[in-house]
C-alpha cells in the first residue's frame, strides 16, 4: 500500500500560499482559486485554526506550516466588488455587480471628471473589467468559511440579486457580473462556454450558501430564498445537458464529461430537487444509465512486464487487450471514454457517485492506489504518474482521498521513537480522522472539506 506523505503535503500547500512558481502567473486573474486549493487542503490536512479569534495561527499539530488567517479573511474582503444601484423598492433585482473578482491586479481606478468633480457615485468611478466573477465569489465563500469567518460582512442580498440578475431565460448562469444597471442578460452574446454547467454549479452553490441558514436575517419581508432564482428553469436546463450515454455535459448537444456531470449533479442535489428527478417517470433508468457510465470510467493501468530478453513490454491477452491478475492494479478516472487517467476525476466522478449513494459500486481500493501513485515527491499531486505537482490536481486528489473515507491514508508507516511521538501521532491521526468524519454530502457538493461552522 502506498504511503500517504502528509508532512510533504503539508509543507507544499503551506509554501503555495507564500509563494508560487512563476510559471502560475498566467492565473493572476484566478489567484482567489488558488487560495482555495491551499486553504481547503490545509483543512483536509487538520492545519487550519481552531480558534478562529487568533490572527498568526501556525499548525496545530506543530509541522512546518504557517497560517496568518487574518491577512487572508482581510485580503479576500478586499476582492469584493461593490454593487453600482439598489433600487428604492428592495434589494431583488436592484442591483448588479455584487460578488468578488479573482484578484487586485486591476483595482476601482477614478477617470478625471470623477477625480476633479469629486463623484459619490462609485459606478462612475469603476473600471469596467473591475467587476466580479460568480466562480471567484463561490471560492471567496468557502475559503472564508474555511477559516472562520461567519460572513457577517457580506452584503449577501447585493450578491443574491447581482445572481438573480445572472439566470438567463432557459435557466443557465452567464459568468460575468457588469458594471452597468443598463445590463441586460437577454443581450448577452450567446456563446455557451459563459454559460455552462460549471457557472450553474458555482451560482447554485453560492445561493445555496448565503440562504441556508437565513431563517431570520432578511431584511424584506416579502422576499424569499427562491425569489432569487428560477429553480424550476435551472432544473430544467441541466436536464438539457443530458447525453445519450446518461452523463451531463457542458452545455445542451454536448458529449458527457465528468467535470460537467459532477456540476450538475451537485446542483440539483444543493436545489434539493435530485430525488424528485431521479425518480420522475419521463426519468426512469437515467439514475441507473448515469451510475453506469461513471462506474464505466475507472481504468486500470496496464501492467509492464519485462520479457526474457529484457525488453519490456505491456502484459495483454486475448481479453480486449486486459490481463485478469490475481494481483489488484491501481485504478484511475478517466472524464471521457477514450481518455488517459487524470487525478481531478477521482473526485468529480467519484463525487458524483457518492451524491448518488452508489460509490460503493467502484473499486476505492484501486482509485486510492492511483491517487496515492501520482504523489509528489515536493508534496502534492500531479495529474497523472510522474507528472510535477500543481493545485487544482492535488486540492482534488487530497479532496477523493478525504471523501473516499480511507482513513489509511492519515497513517504514518514509521514507528515512533518514544512515548511523546506516539502520543503526537496518534493526536495527528484522531485530528484528520475527524475531519474526515465532518465530510458530508454536502461538503462534496460545495467542495468544501472538515471544519464546517455553520
Amino acid at each position: 500500500m502506498k504511503k500517504f506523505e502528509r508532512l510533504r503535503h503539508i509543507r507544499y500547500f503551506s509554501h503555495s500560499l507564500r509563494t508560487l512558481p512563476k510559471q502560475y502567473s498566467a492565473a493572476d486573474t484566478n489567484r482567489l482559486s488558488l487560495v482555495h486549493f491551499c486553504v481547503q487542503s490545509l483543512d483536509i490536512l487538520g492545519c487550519l485554526p481552531v480558534d478562529t479569534d487568533d490572527e498568526l495561527i501556525c499548525g496545530t499539530a506543530g509541522e512546518d506550516v504557517y497560517v496568518n488567517r487574518g491577512e487572508i479573511v482581510e485580503w479576500i474582503y478586499g476582492l469584493g466588488t461593490v454593487p453600482t444601484v439598489r433600487s428604492a423598492d428592495g434589494y431583488v433585482g436592484g442591483c448588479v455587480g455584487g460578488g468578488f473578482k479573482g484578484s487586485n491586479y486591476l483595482g476601482p481606478i477614478m477617470s478625471n471628471d470623477d477625480a476633479d468633480n469629486n463623484n459619490d457615485d462609485q459606478s462612475s468611478s469603476r473600471h469596467p473589467y473591475d467587476h466580479s466573477h460568480i466562480a471567484m465569489t463561490y471560492v471567496a465563500l468557502c475559503t472564508l468559511q474555511s477559516l472562520g469567518d461567519d460572513l457577517s460582512r457580506i452584503d449577501k442580498h447585493a450578491i443574491l440579486s447581482t445572481l438573480q440578475g445572472l439566470q438567463k431565460q432557459n435557466g443557465s448562469f452567464v459568468a460575468l457580473s457588469p458594471t452597468s444597471t443598463e445590463y441586460d442578460v437577454a443581450d448577452e452574446v450567446e456563446a455557451e462556454d459563459d454559460c455552462d454547467l460549471r457557472f450553474m454549479y458555482a451560482a447554485i452553490a453560492v445561493w445555496y450558501i448565503l440562504t441556508s441558514n437565513d431563517d431570520d436575517d432578511d431584511d424584506d419581508e416579502n422576499t424569499t430564498t427562491n425569489d432569487y432564482i428560477n429553480i424550476e428553469s435551472a432544473t430544467q436546463y441541466i436536464l438539457s445537458c443530458k447525453s445519450y450515454e446518461g452523463a451531463l455535459g457542458l452545455t445542451p448537444g454536448r458529449e458527457g464529461h465528468g467535470g460537467s456531470t459532477f456540476c450538475g449533479i451537485a446542483s440539483l442535489y444543493l436545489l434539493g430537487v435530485l430525488d424528485d428527478v431521479m425518480s420522475r417517470e419521463e426519468l426512469r433508468g437515467w439514475k441507473d444509465e448515469l451510475t453506469y457510465w461513471c462506474v464505466m470510467r475507472q481504468k486500470s493501468l496496464m501492467k509492464k512486464v519485462v520479457d526474457d530478453d529484457g525488453s519490456s513490454t505491456t502484459n495483454k491477452n486475448d481479453n480486449n487487450g486486459y490481463v485478469v491478475e490475481e494481483e489488484e492494479q491501481p485504478a484511475g478516472m478517466v472524464g471521457r471514454p477514450n481518455k488517459k487517467e487524470d487525478t481531478c476525476y477521482s473526485y468529480w466522478i467519484g463525487g458524483t457517485l457518492h451524491l448518488l449513494s452508489s460509490s460503493h459500486l467502484m473499486d476505492g481500493w484501486a482509485l486510492r492506489e492511483y491517487v496515492l501513485l501520482c504523489q509528489s515527491p515536493y508534496g502534492g499531486f500531479g495529474k497523472v504518474v510522474g507528472a510535477m505537482p500543481d493545485l487544482l490536481h492535488s486540492f482534488y486528489s487530497m479532496a477523493w482521498l478525504t471523501l473516499s473515507k480511507e482513513n489509511g491514508c492519515c497513517e504514518n508507516e514509521e514507528e515512533a521513537d518514544d512515548d511523546d511521538d506516539a502520543v503526537y501521532e496518534s493526536e495527528v491521526r484522531s485530528q484528520v480522522r475527524e475531519s474526515i468524519g465532518k465530510l458530508s454530502k454536502l461538503d462534496c457538493a460545495l467542495g468544501m472539506c472538515a471544519k464546517r461552522t455553520r
